[in-house]
């Protein structure tokens, strides 16, 4: 509960920084994760990510975005016959840094803090979920790269590659790192 609460002061933290400038502009995104573990084996497990960001134009080529949002991560997997879904949700808060070769792309990368909200093993309705939060890191951290297409100075279409920096795993010695491909749309606001 701390790390969300250090999270939402920080992102609100960047807003009151942001908003000194008149060339900001708030909005929502959300779209597809399509996510795996670097140490398991199996298929990559299909999700979303929605949330808020503010964007910050420091100038006609650079900017700046934090962002706060929903991330359904994991692993699809085989045990005893059955495939599995490791679902681990996160709240994450991206500090990306945008170029803009030209105005309507933009290339992006930045870090990445991610707060663990839930861990589920998932077999089927039969068996149910377990919950096995214990087993997971509280936090992880990445680096995100991503490129954007402006369709229009509110409506955005983008991708995002995260690589996981640390362990998310805490029950052996194998190293697992979070790995997404993020597709989504954004919508943004100007005030």
């Amino acid at each position: 509960m701390k790390k969300i609460v250090m999270l939402l002061v920080a992102t609100m933290s960047c807003a009151c920084f942001l908003k000194i400038n008149a060339q900001n502009a708030f909005g929502v995104k959300g779209g597809v994760n399509i996510a795996n573990l670097s140490g398991f084996e199996g298929r990559s497990r299909i999700s979303g990510h929605a949330g808020f960001f503010l964007h910050h134009t420091i100038n006609k080529n650079w900017c700046f975005q934090p962002e706060l949002l929903y991330s359904g991560e994991g692993q699809r997997y085989f045990s005893n016959g059955d495939e599995h879904t490791l679902a681990l949700d996160y709240i994450q808060l991206p500090l990306m840094v945008q170029y803009y070769p030209v105005p309507n792309v933009y290339l992006e990368a930045g870090p990445q803090v991610g707060v663990l909200v839930s861990a589920q093993d998932k077999v089927d309705e039969r068996t149910g979920h377990t919950n096995i939060k214990e087993e997971f890191s509280t936090a992880q951290i990445a680096i995100g790269f991503g490129v954007g297409v402006k369709a229009s100075e509110k409506i955005l279409f983008y991708g995002r590659y995260n690589f996981g920096l640390t362990d998310v795993t805490i029950f052996d010695n194998i190293v697992d790192h979070s790995r997404v491909g993020q597709i989504g749309v954004a919508f943004r606001f100007h005030h």
